[in-house]
């Protein structure tokens, strides 16, 4: 009955997994998948699909994405946040603290401005990450550390917001940043860094692909519009879960084709996907075929027997 998208603010203390099963419950569907897990303590954008957008959520998640952060110095947890347990570090004097804000926190305010750039991040061993079929957090909460490869991550952007030393060496700042990275390893090596030690203390996502947290709705928010029969009003169309993707235009002919499973000749689309400005043709680049105005199918350029084709990747009409 229900198919969509939704922008949902996940409170604090919730995990992605219960807030899709609240929304299975409230909406009485079956098919509901999410879009970049976020952890209990952190809040903050969640795309959720529902029905037949659900078949979309493969292509969401390659988004980059934008955080708010507020990072306690002074303590290492075993989490790196503020929900595990304190594992070492040190609190700063009262004299370091007022010599650091004398100085405007210069040598702080350094380490944020450095995060920019690609780098490798070892992931968390509190993380949903699997390895061997299990989830790393499985091994952790047994005490078993489990040999990890570090990943690529990718930081576009940092601004510090705010810095105190008021009671405790805060900072508050936005990062924007590739998937996959790990701010509250962030958090972690800037605690590493100033050898006092940090970690997150609140953590905010505040836009995930084209989803952001100015277009979002609470849980509160959803149930009372659907309690209204309101569903166009927090229900986004699953083409938006596409739009970072280049657009080809096909015909109705081309559509039915499409539709038929048939894989056309490459040849026929090759001035609309140069159009596109994305692409030397001989790459597997993904493409949203549409027919007027309405998102058909994901297809690629590609090669069957020493000839260009167009596969279909999914039929989505």
């Amino acid at each position: 009955m229900f198919s969509g998208i939704i922008n949902i603010d996940k409170p604090v203390g919730l995990t992605s997994f219960q807030v899709v099963g609240k929304i299975r419950k409230l909406l009485g569907v079956k098919k509901v998948g999410h879009c970049g897990t976020l952890d209990p303590f952190a809040s903050g954008v969640l795309p959720v699909c529902v029905g037949k957008a659900t078949r979309v959520v493969r292509y969401m998640d390659g988004y980059d994405k934008e955080y708010r952060c507020t990072v306690l110095f002074g303590a290492f947890t075993d989490t790196q946040d503020r929900e595990g347990k304190i594992i070492g570090g040190r609190l700063p004097s009262r004299d370091e603290l007022d010599q650091l804000a004398a100085g405007d926190f210069a040598g702080l305010r350094k380490l944020f401005a450095d995060l920019p750039g690609e780098k490798d991040q070892m992931p968390p061993m509190y993380s949903a990450i699997k390895m061997g079929g299990r989830p790393l957090y499985e091994y952790a909460r047994q005490g078993i550390s489990v040999e990890r490869l570090t990943r690529k991550i990718h930081i576009y952007s940092c601004d510090v917001h705010d810095i105190s030393a008021a009671d405790q060496l805060t900072a508050d700042f936005s990062v924007v940043c590739s998937k996959g990275t790990y701010i509250r390893t962030l958090c972690n090596e800037l605690g590493v860094e100033t050898g006092l030690g940090a970690y997150a203390d609140a953590l905010r996502r505040t836009r995930c692909g084209p989803f952001s947290i100015a277009d979002s709705f609470s849980l509160d928010k959803i149930q009372e519009l659907a309690e209204q029969g309101q569903y166009d009003s927090f229900l986004l169309p699953e083409d938006l879960a596409v739009s970072h993707m280049p657009r080809v235009d096909i015909t109705d002919d081309e559509e039915k084709d499409i539709r038929m499973g048939r894989q056309l000749p490459l040849e026929l689309f090759a001035d609309r996907l140069s159009r596109t400005g994305s692409a030397d043709m001989n790459e597997r680049m993904l493409f949203c075929a549409f027919c007027k105005d309405k998102l058909v199918a994901v297809v690629l350029p590609d090669e069957k027997e020493e000839r260009g084709i167009l596969r279909i990747e999914r039929v989505l009409a």
